[in-house]
C-alpha cells in the first residue's frame, strides 16, 4: 500500500475512533458532599476534596491537635432560624431539602450537584408537618415516615398511626409535554400501628430495590426485643418480622459483598445477609427467619470516651464506605460546644471491606482520613455526607 493511502487509512481510522470517544456520554465523577450546621444563620453543603485524605498507615491521636478548617467555600449555605431543623437526603445526583416541615407552604429545594441549579420542590402536605422520622429512597421514589399528628399529650398506652407518603417525579404539563416534577401523594396501604414511644432505630432497602426494612425499638424500654416491618412497594405489602436490623441508621446493600453493611452504635462495623422472604402479595407474619450477620473486629471509635458526639456511615461504591465522626476538641468545654468555631473536630475517614479466606468480614489493608475543625450551632442536627 503506497505510504500516502497508509498515512490517509490511518488518519481516517484515527478520527473515526475520536469521534467515537467524543459520541460515548462522558464518565461523570462522584464526589463526597458533606452538610454542616457550621454557621450561625442556618446550614452549608460542602464538597470535599478527596485529596486532602492522607493514609492512616503512621497515624496517631495527635492528629486531632493538627485538624485543619475547611479550605473551600461552601457550595450552597441556606438560611434557617435557629430552632429549624431541616432535613436532607438524595436521589442520582440530586439533594432533596426539606427546609422546615411546620410550614406547609413551604416547599422543598432540590440541589442538582451537576449544575449547581437549585429547585423549587413540593409544598409539605399538612398531615406531614410534625416532621418525618424516616425518608428512604427506593425504586426512583423517596417513601417517607411521619409521626402522629402533632399532639402535646400522649397516653401511656396509645398506639399511634403514623402517615406513610411517597414523594414521586411525573409529567406535569404545566409547560409543554415533557414538562416533569415532583408530587406528594399518600400510599393506600397505611403502616402497622406503633405506640407513641417507639421508634425507627434501622433501615435498609434489600436488593430487589422494592423492598424497604425498618427496626424499631421503644425509647422507654431499651432492653425490650426489637421488631423489624417491612414494606414491598412493588405489592404495597406491609410483613412483621421477629429478627432486627443488626446496625442503627441506614445499612447500605453491597453487591460485591452479597450483603447489608451497617454501623453499629459501638463503633462496629457489621454486615448481614437479606432475608429471602420477599415478593409475596400475601401480608403475612414471619416469625422464624434469623439474619446471618457478624462483625469487623476491630472498632472505628470508642462510643464511651466523653469527646465522642456522634457518627454516622455513607456508602461510596464497590465495598468502599465513609465515616464521618464529630467529637469534642481536646479544650473545648461543653457548655460553650455551640457557637464556637474551634470547638468541634470532624473525622472523616474512608476504607474498604473485604472477606478473607474464613469468610470473614475485614477492613482492606488501606484507610485515608482527614480532619477538619467546624463550628456546630444545632443540638438536634448531625453532619451528613453524600456520595454523589
Amino acid at each position: 500500500m503506497p505510504k500516502r493511502r497508509v498515512e490517509g487509512y490511518q488518519n481516517q481510522r484515527r478520527n473515526g475512533d475520536l469521534a467515537c470517544k467524543r459520541s460515548r456520554p462522558a464518565r461523570r465523577w462522584k464526589h463526597l458532599y458533606l452538610v454542616l450546621d457550621d454557621w450561625e444563620k442556618g446550614y452549608s453543603i460542602h464538597k470535599i476534596d478527596l485529596a486532602s485524605f492522607d493514609s492512616d498507615d503512621n497515624q496517631d491521636s495527635s492528629r486531632v491537635a493538627v485538624a485543619g478548617h475547611l479550605l473551600e467555600p461552601p457550595l450552597l449555605r441556606l438560611e434557617s432560624p435557629r430552632d429549624v431543623d431541616m432535613l436532607f437526603a438524595t436521589m442520582g445526583n440530586k439533594i432533596f431539602i426539606v427546609t422546615d416541615a411546620r410550614y406547609g407552604q413551604t416547599p422543598a429545594l432540590i440541589y442538582d450537584t451537576e449544575t449547581a441549579a437549585l429547585a423549587l420542590g413540593p409544598a409539605i402536605p399538612a398531615h406531614l408537618q410534625c416532621g418525618f422520622s424516616t425518608v428512604v429512597a427506593a425504586h426512583g421514589m423517596f417513601y417517607a415516615f411521619s409521626p402522629p399528628a402533632c399532639k402535646e399529650q400522649h397516653s401511656s398506652d396509645d398506639d399511634e398511626q403514623h402517615s406513610f407518603d411517597v414523594m414521586s417525579c411525573a409529567l406535569t404539563g404545566s409547560r409543554g409535554p415533557a414538562e416533569v416534577g415532583w408530587f406528594w401523594r399518600s400510599l393506600p396501604a397505611l403502616p402497622p400501628l406503633f405506640s407513641v414511644h417507639e421508634t425507627i432505630t434501622s433501615y435498609a432497602v434489600h436488593s430487589d430495590g422494592h423492598t424497604i426494612y425498618m427496626t424499631t425499638a421503644y425509647r422507654d424500654r431499651p432492653g425490650l426485643q426489637k421488631s423489624t416491618y417491612s414494606f414491598n412497594t412493588k405489592y404495597s405489602v406491609w410483613r412483621w418480622h421477629s429478627w432486627a436490623l443488626p446496625f442503627r441508621d441506614e445499612g447500605y446493600f453491597d453487591s460485591e459483598l452479597d450483603a447489608w453493611v451497617g454501623l453499629r452504635w459501638d463503633g462496629y462495623i457489621c454486615c448481614c445477609q437479606l432475608p429471602s422472604d420477599t415478593g409475596s402479595e400475601t401480608p403475612i407474619e414471619l416469625g422464624t427467619v434469623e439474619l446471618d450477620w457478624q462483625l469487623v473486629e476491630d472498632k472505628l471509635f470508642r462510643r464511651e470516651t466523653e469527646k465522642h458526639l456522634v457518627a454516622s456511615l455513607t456508602y461510596m461504591g464497590r465495598s468502599k464506605f465513609c465515616l464521618i465522626r464529630s467529637a469534642m476538641c481536646e479544650e473545648a468545654k461543653a457548655k460553650y460546644l455551640l457557637g464556637d468555631d474551634d470547638s468541634c473536630v470532624l473525622h472523616l475517614t474512608m476504607f474498604g471491606l473485604k472477606y478473607n479466606n474464613k469468610g470473614e468480614l475485614r477492613f482492606t489493608n488501606h484507610k485515608t482520613s482527614v480532619s477538619y475543625r467546624v463550628a456546630r450551632h444545632t443540638n438536634f442536627f448531625s453532619p451528613i455526607a453524600f456520595w454523589l
